[in-house]
């Protein structure tokens, strides 16, 4: 019996085709060792764009999506007799494994399963084995719900019939998921933290268990998500928010931060991070911005960024909204913070506007399908129509978040029903991926830090548009450490 390799490379970007550490490219040491794989008789490439010079087939697809992957899969492998095994390996992974790819191939067969997975390693370092007698079926779940293929790969089409498969897991010794790492060389984040453990030796898989949780500072490359204040009012002043607090008199605040220096930080957090997350607004309801969709319009021109809306859902112009509809272009989510499922106990919570919240809520799903999240933070004021509350937006979309409440260090009452913090400590993942931008361009150490010294020993960084994005995120470093 023999397998077939199968290299993603759907939408790879250059990052993967130019050298790496040095050397040679992710996706050339990615070939090297698929080459060398015993028990391989085919390699193939598939893409979305022309491989110059590939030395191996490739079979195009039209575009990024787990049907046409799983389109393209079937194609080649028709009438392949004998080979009992696919397996798809990401194209831009420079760490991927063979061996652990070998042991992983031989206990799919051992086992005589139809999905094989690993669990616990960073993205990139392990491949995906399935058999292709389930393809005509992963076609007809792929179709029912399309959706790009992401660092789950195939498991997420999978897992909408589970039972329907048998499948088995290679479990890593070490559980680096808490780190969130990617090993692959798809944004630069990635790719720096690639280059990083190449020059910490890391060459395999137990190289790289044995290096990460060694070498924490190597999860710090640059930001993934910047978390801006673009006003300075909000229509609410919530129970558990802290920002009625420290922000003076919120419901009356027309204040803002001017738009041609929000479009100046995008072009910076593009130019540093090449891609990232932003997130309106951290402080203040960005329905109060006076002209929202040039902000939407001021982000969305830079291709590697991507928008998300925090937003109480009052006070927003009809027209404002449809404008920003138009120019979504697919990369703006929306979260809704609703907290309630009836307006009196909403009411205690975050005040007046329970109706007109809902009816934007409506809104906003007819035009942004798919994009949009209902929230409710999880305290001892809302414990008891918790449920009822996921239950009920459960039966309408698949976009429900159920927040846990955040003392901000402490200084505020805590109104926790659980105790979820971890017995060990470790280093905090937004401390090495999150950028706070406050409404006069000050960074703060993190989003808890809501004030000066608050809490104790915090400090600001300095202003971004005065120093700079790289010289702040320089002097985050430290914090991290």
């Amino acid at each position: 019996m023999t397998a077939v390799a199968v290299l993603d490379c759907v939408g790879i970007q250059d990052l993967a085709r130019t050298p790496l550490g040095g050397g040679k490219s992710a996706l050339d040491r990615v070939l090297d060792k698929v080459r060398g794989m015993e028990g391989v008789d085919r390699i193939v490439l598939v893409s979305d764009r022309d491989i110059p010079e590939s030395p191996v087939p490739v079979v195009r697809v039209p575009g990024p999506g787990s049907r046409p992957f799983l389109d393209a899969l079937s194609s080649f492998h028709a009438g392949t007799d004998g080979r009992d095994a696919l397996i798809r390996i990401r194209g831009d992974a420079p760490f991927f494994d063979p061996a652990l790819a070998a042991r992983m191939l031989a206990d799919f067969r051992r086992y005589r399963a139809e999905y094989f997975f690993a669990d616990g390693f960073p993205a990139g370092v392990a491949p995906e084995i399935l058999s292709p007698r389930i393809l005509p079926a992963l076609r007809l779940l792929a179709e029912k719900a399309p959706e790009p293929l992401g660092e789950e790969g195939l498991f997420p089409v999978i897992q909408k019939d589970i039972n329907s498969f048998d499948l088995e897991t290679e479990i890593s010794r070490v559980d680096l998921r808490e780190h969130r790492l990617s090993l692959t060389c798809d944004t630069r984040r990635n790719r720096m933290a690639c280059e990083r453990l190449l020059a910490l030796g890391a060459d395999d898989a137990d190289s790289i268990l044995d290096l990460v949780p060694a070498n924490l500072g190597i999860l710090r490359t640059l930001p993934a998500f910047a978390s801006l204040q673009v006003t300075g009012g909000c229509p609410q002043a919530c129970s558990y928010c802290p920002y009625p607090r420290f922000g003076g008199d919120i419901l009356a605040r027309r204040d803002f931060m001017p738009l041609d220096r929000y479009a100046r930080l995008m072009e910076e957090i593009s130019e540093f991070c090449g891609d990232a997350v932003i997130d309106l607004s951290l402080w203040g309801e960005p329905s109060r911005y006076p002209d929202f969709p040039a902000l939407v319009k001021s982000t969305l021109r830079h291709r590697g960024l991507s928008l998300i809306v925090e937003t109480s859902g009052l006070g927003w112009d009809d027209d404002a909204v449809e404008k920003t509809a138009a120019l979504a272009d697919g990369r703006m989510d929306w979260i809704v913070s609703l907290d309630e499922t009836e307006g009196s106990a909403y009411e205690r919570l975050r005040g007046p506007g329970f109706e007109e919240a809902l009816a934007r809520t409506e809104t906003l799903m007819r035009l942004f399908p798919g994009r949009v999240h209902v929230q409710a933070v999880r305290m001892r004021e809302n414990e008891d129509h918790l449920e009822a509350f996921y239950r009920g937006w459960k039966a309408r979309t698949e976009n429900v978040i159920i927040q846990k409440y955040d003392s901000f260090c402490g200084s505020l009452p805590d109104r926790s029903v659980a105790d979820l913090s971890p017995l060990d400590r470790r280093p905090c993942w937004h401390l090495a991926r999150d950028l706070v931008v406050l409404l006069d361009g000050s960074v703060p150490v993190c989003r808890e830090c809501w004030a000066p010294g608050i809490p104790e020993g915090a400090e600001f960084l300095g202003n971004v548009f005065e120093e700079g994005l790289a010289a702040l995120w320089s002097k985050g470093e430290s914090w991290f450490d």
